[in-house]
């Protein structure tokens, strides 16, 4: 099992970690969005978001395009479409850090992965649950990903917002830890109230600029909500004796809380104080678990998703 995902817990104010929260997936007129690229950036840094994507379908709107507020970070991208030759239906590539345009439909998949890496880019699968993408036989034999979009708050309103059960499909049968993020891929005006402002991803870095940001997504150094934030996590192994298996214990610390879920690659585990809210809780997990992540269940049907943690290496410390 992969234990390179870095717990953004871990990482102190003291040495200069700052959480930074931002939309790494949304449209404008350029492409089938219906706010120009100004009008969109200007309402996100409006809303207190630190980083944002212009993502437009199959062209990168250019960061040098608008004037982004003083220290707001503009990462450059777009999200591109090659065919399925497995299968499946078309992919969803929400390909970020980048500098060239692509014909990514003329284009192999693993072709345009290799070009947004070669780039020095990364390549996020948006929205699979959306796009019906089976992870065995769509994107298992295909390398160079970054991650997976956990939730899309457009796609939400197609019935397939979220892909949990692709990512833990992917972290099973890749043996490695898949980091995520969480996105509007907003398409509407502001007005609408349809697909903006609901989904976000949150990260720790050291400085606000577009290496620093894509660092902490891809190292897993992050978590990504629709509105509920993990303050702490920590785990720790407990060896209950000398013949018994032992236990992993977590501890969670966040905002008001309905429930928390411990999402294993096995049995994983349930908090709840049957109705009443909370901000602090302890889960055991068992022995034989290989990774866990934490789902948080806040008030308004809405949550938070923590990246995968290693057991092995809990277990290790």
């Amino acid at each position: 099992m992969q234990t390179s995902l870095i717990n953004p817990f871990g990482l102190h104010d003291a040495d200069g970690y700052m959480w930074l929260k931002g939309n790494l997936h949304t449209h404008t007129t350029n492409s089938d969005g219906r706010v120009a690229p100004q009008a969109r950036l200007d309402q996100y840094a409006a809303k207190g978001y630190d980083f944002l994507c212009l993502s437009d379908h199959d062209m990168i709107t250019r960061v040098d395009t608008v004037c982004a507020p003083d220290n707001f970070v503009l990462v450059q991208g777009a999200e591109l479409h090659p065919l399925n030759p497995f299968g499946g239906r078309q992919y969803h590539l929400l390909c970020l850090d980048i500098h060239e345009d692509m014909d990514s439909e003329a284009m192999a998949p693993q072709e345009v992965i290799d070009s947004v890496n070669d780039q020095g880019g990364a390549v996020w699968l948006a929205h699979p649950h959306f796009c019906a993408i089976n992870i065995l036989r769509d994107v298992m034999p295909l390398t160079g990903f970054a991650g997976i979009e956990v939730f899309n708050t457009s796609t939400r309103l197609a019935g397939r917002g979220e892909a949990s059960v692709q990512w833990d499909d992917w972290s099973d049968l890749g043996g490695h830890l898949v980091p995520t993020i969480a996105n509007d891929d907003a398409h509407a005006t502001e007005a609408e109230n349809r697909d903006t402002y609901a989904a976000w991803t949150v990260v720790r870095a050291k400085e606000r600029s577009v290496a620093a940001i894509m660092q902490a997504i891809k190292s897993g150094a992050s978590y990504a909500t629709t509105g509920p934030d993990f303050h702490d996590i920590s785990l720790s192994w407990i060896q209950d004796g000398t013949e018994a298996p032992g236990k992993f214990k977590a501890t969670i610390r966040s905002s008001e809380a309905l429930r928390v879920l411990a999402v294993t690659d096995y049995i994983g585990a349930e908090y709840t104080e049957q109705g009443k809210m909370f901000d602090r809780c302890e889960l055991e997990l068992r022995a034989d678990n290989k990774w866990v992540r934490f789902e948080l269940i806040g008030p308004n049907d809405t949550k938070a998703w923590s990246n995968p943690f290693d057991l092995a290496l809990v277990q290790a410390t």
